[in-house]
């Protein structure tokens, strides 16, 4: 099962428009690509599309982190 990474940052911006973690790793989950673009600055991102368990639509704005073991887990830079 794919890991999320979250820290103060990025929860903070899916609060400001009212998710939370799990709504969004749900419906990361149960969405699909939408996007992929290369930031010049931040590299590759991806934009996904799916709904919380609520049935609300939300796009995601995502990357894969690399940890410090070498595991790639997804970061959400935000979501709305």
């Amino acid at each position: 099962m794919d890991e999320f990474i979250w820290i103060d940052w990025n929860l903070a911006k899916i609060d400001a428009h009212s998710l939370d973690s799990e709504e969004v790793e749900h419906a990361w989950r149960k969405g699909r690509v939408i996007h992929k673009d290369v930031d010049p600055i931040n590299g590759p991102y991806s934009v996904s599309s799916g709904r919380c368990p609520s049935g609300r639509p939300i796009r995601i704005v995502w990357r894969y982190d690399v940890d410090r073991d070498g595991v790639a887990k997804i970061f959400v830079i935000t979501a709305f």
